[in-house]
Parts: C-alpha cells; structure tokens; sequence
C-alpha cells in the first residue's frame, strides 16, 4: 500500500475511533424504598436515585422506560432529574402518567448534551386519596459521544500525522530523480 494510502486509511481509522458514540442500559428493579410503594395522599412520595460514571461526555440519546403497578396510576405526578443540584435539569413525567399506562418509555430530548455521569433520581407522588401503585422498575438507555473538542483534537492529530506521512513520501519519490541527475 502506498504511504499516501496508508495516511489516508489511518486518518479515517482515527475519525471513525473519535467519533463513534458508545451506549449503556442502567436497569433499577429495586430493592426501593418502602418497597416501591408510592405512598397514598402523600406529596413526599418515593424517590429513587442512582450515580451512573464511564460514560462519555455529551449525552446524544437517552430513553426512559419505566415499570409502575397499581390501578391508579392518573393520581400520580412525577420527574426524572439529572444532578442534585437547584436548577439540575427536569423533565416532567405527569403528562405521561395522566395517560394512565403504568408502562411508558420516553426519548429524553431535553437531556441531549448534557453530561450523562451523574446522579440520576426519578420521583413519583401519589396527592390523590384511594388506591397504591408501586414502581416495578426504571430504566436508562443512555448513548453519550465524546466533546467536540476532543474529537478536534484528534482530528488534527490525525491529519499532522497524515502530513508527515505524505511528505516523507513525496520526499522518497523525488530522491532517485535527484540522484540520477546529478550523476550525469
């Protein structure tokens, strides 16, 4: 293979390696507190929150899929959070249990960007006297890529690497036609 084929080949070797996204299911079955009963009437409810770490650094996709049990699940409100900190990012789950399915997934739009290594706490409230639900299970399919500015720096890597290669080319291919040349 030529040595100017052989950057080119290493150059798209290293973009495919920078850019590829990596993706990772977090599954939560419990055990939860209160055994996953969301207590009745009561707007403390149940709150479940996990650390999730060694994923990339931007969140391109995340779906929340989400397992409740009971008959009154129209009572419930409820949020996934990302961080714990005032201000952390909120998506608001109360439209989707108004629904009434005690399973739903969600694509997570509003979390796209962010950086998935953090803590995620789901939160569900029962404020409606009669009936119990409980949650079953919940679920993270978060795909996360590398920032932007890393996947520059080894893009220009790669090229300086492929520039060299390619002059170190040139310069073996003019060396004979220099030398003939000279020995006239």
């Amino acid at each position: 293979m030529a040595p100017m084929n052989r950057a080119l080949a290493l150059t798209a070797v290293l973009l495919a390696l920078c850019v590829s996204a990596h993706g990772a299911v977090f599954t939560y079955a419990g055990p939860f507190a209160n055994s996953g009963v969301i207590p009745d009437n009561d707007p403390i409810g149940l709150t479940d929150a996990h650390a999730i770490s060694g994923l990339a650094s931007s969140i391109s996709d995340v779906v929340l899929t989400v397992h409740l049990s009971g008959s009154f699940i129209t009572d419930l409100s409820g949020y996934i959070r990302l961080g714990n900190l005032t201000g952390s990012p909120t998506v608001d789950l109360s439209p989707t249990l108004a629904l009434g399915s005690g399973d739903f997934t969600l694509d997570l739009a509003a979390f796209n960007s962010l950086n998935p290594n953090n803590t995620w706490t789901i939160f569900f409230a029962d404020t409606v006297p009669a009936g119990e639900n409980s949650l079953t299970s919940w679920s993270l399919n978060i795909t996360a890529v590398p920032e932007p500015v890393n996947t520059a720096l080894i893009v220009l890597g790669a090229l300086a690497v492929a520039a060299k290669l390619i002059s170190r080319w040139r310069k073996a291919a003019l060396a004979p036609a220099v030398t003939a040349e000279t020995s006239r």
